[in-house]
């Protein structure tokens, strides 16, 4: 059984929050930031999509043209 720190999945859930959508490379980032390591930043995405909490969508990132580029981030479920 794994254990989680619920201080650093609500620090990720207000960063979700916050702007609305994250990409998980953006939620590592910015967890390095506040002292969470990538390791626990992983377990805790998937923990809130088992939860449904958060959702996972892919977004498109290229202009349309030239770049079909397609990102997965996640948001706040409704």
């Amino acid at each position: 059984m794994k254990t989680y720190n619920d201080n650093n999945i609500k620090k990720l859930l207000s960063l979700i929050k916050k702007y609305g959508t994250r990409s998980k490379a953006n939620l590592i980032w910015r967890g390095a930031k506040l002292n969470i390591n990538e390791s626990e930043v992983i377990n805790a995405i998937k923990l809130l999509i088992e939860l449904k909490v958060i959702n996972e969508k892919e977004e498109m990132i290229g202009d349309g043209w030239n770049n079909r580029d397609t990102c997965k981030v996640y948001e706040l479920a409704k």
